[in-house]
């Protein structure tokens, strides 16, 4: 979990902290889910939950929203933040067998498990399979594309599509980020039924750098 070191001192000196709902995650949450007319038991669960940017949009419809991080620290400010729900909150590796005995109407992953090896999201898509509902949705987006700039120009490479070593950029201090190409995400989604997998490549005037990423939203069939 040393990812999760990097990510706690980030955290620690208030660095990517995120404090507004992301709007790819509110469309797709609204659009194909039934978050907007949810029943009682309508559950959602943010893996990766960082500094819960998204957790005021979905307490606007329901109550039972879920969290886990791998950082103490932003789930203690959680807690504080969002007292209603603190008991949903928990620190740990989503990689990991996950501390739940709920299964899930929709699980988001903004981000999140791309700062581990294939074979950690392997093991982590399968645990969500698993914990969702039947027709449960699950949506990631911003899994770092072969195509990123930063692909490339990665300090150390732990494999094909596993880097490290940041020490500049949007991924300085970071730990490990995961790149994918089509291949890999096929493989890895394989259980799932795809909705949605779309891939986009922006760039920036007087700059060649690329910010190229891929979102998807996955059903339990």
């Amino acid at each position: 979990m040393a990812f999760c070191e990097n990510w706690d001192k980030l955290y620690r000196n208030n660095q990517h902290m995120s404090v507004w709902p992301w709007s790819d995650v509110v469309s797709v949450s609204l659009r194909h889910t039934e978050l907007k007319n949810a029943s009682d038991d309508f559950r959602v669960l943010e893996v990766g939950c960082g500094a819960g940017a998204n957790f005021p949009f979905f307490l606007t419809y329901t109550n039972n929203v879920y969290g886990i991080d791998g950082s103490d620290f932003i789930i203690g400010q959680l807690q504080q933040r969002f007292p209603s729900i603190s008991e949903n909150l928990f620190c740990g590796d989503f990689t990991q067998p996950w501390p739940f005995n709920k299964t899930f109407d929709l699980i988001v992953d903004r981000g999140a498990s791309v700062h581990n090896p294939p074979s950690s999201i392997k093991r982590y898509l399968k645990t969500a399979l698993e914990q969702l509902k039947s027709g449960g949705v699950l949506v990631i987006t911003d899994w770092f594309s072969t195509e990123h700039s930063e692909y490339e120009s990665a300090p150390e490479s732990i494999d094909k599509y596993t880097k490290a070593g940041y020490v500049q950029g949007p991924f300085a201090q970071v730990g490990n980020v995961n790149f994918f190409d089509k291949e890999l995400i096929l493989e890895l989604v394989t259980d799932f039924e795809i909705i949605s997998l779309s891939h986009t490549v922006n760039t920036s005037h007087n700059s060649e750098d690329r910010y190229a990423s891929w979102n998807m939203i996955l059903r339990k069939p």
